[in-house]
């Protein structure tokens, strides 16, 4: 679905409750990724990412928290954000800033879902490079030039960077995902949790 388009994500959820007999489990996780130094982001990149990674996770929890509310057995939202999330990342102002944003829309929405056995949690990833397709596009050109060295190195400058010395692959996250939506994680709300091997640039203070 277009997570842009209200209408389309109303949608999308009526078309889940009668499948499968309502919502229990959402994760918020459309992407995308630009990268520009501040003074050269112009608006249409800024509002490109501002409407899918600030208004689409916006809508899509919405609509998951009314059904939710509604059907009256609580829920579970992972939202995707970033290590981008808390850390303040070189020529990606408006990346950075809109998963900022996502992390705390999570918490307020944490915030107010509790009566309703709502729980809301982010899930806070870094490199993903295998079977991204962000990582195809100009974005791995782009983060090289901002780090000051080749298209190929990048896989190993970003394991080089983490305490552990690891890569993150999508396996990783969604152990994440899976645990904040199970119910092993049915007392926990309002919550980050890292998946990026440790980077201390990114530890929360």
């Amino acid at each position: 679905m277009d997570v842009t388009s209200e209408e389309a994500i109303q949608n999308a959820f009526a078309e889940a409750a009668r499948t499968f007999g309502g919502v229990d489990v959402i994760v918020n996780n459309a992407g995308l990724a630009t990268s520009s130094a501040f003074d050269e982001t112009t608006l249409k990149e800024w509002q490109l990412n501002m409407d899918v990674l600030g208004t689409g996770y916006f809508l899509v929890a919405r609509e998951a928290f009314s059904q939710m509310k509604a059907q009256g057995t609580g829920g579970s939202m992972v939202f995707i954000g970033s290590k981008n999330s808390v850390y303040a990342g070189k020529n990606v102002s408006a990346y950075s800033a809109v998963k900022a944003m996502e992390a705390h829309l999570a918490r307020c929405i944490a915030a107010e879902g509790g009566d309703y056995g709502i729980r809301v949690n982010t899930v806070l990833p870094d490199a993903v490079l295998q079977g991204s397709a962000i990582w195809d596009s100009a974005w791995r050109e782009e983060r090289a030039a901002a780090y000051g060295i080749k298209p190929e190195e990048l896989d190993n400058h970003y394991k080089k960077r983490t305490t552990l010395g690891v890569h993150i692959f999508p396996s990783d996250i969604a152990e994440a995902i899976l645990f904040f939506a199970s119910s092993k994680a049915e007392k926990t709300t309002g919550c980050m949790l890292t998946v990026d091997g440790g980077v201390p640039a990114a530890f929360t203070r």
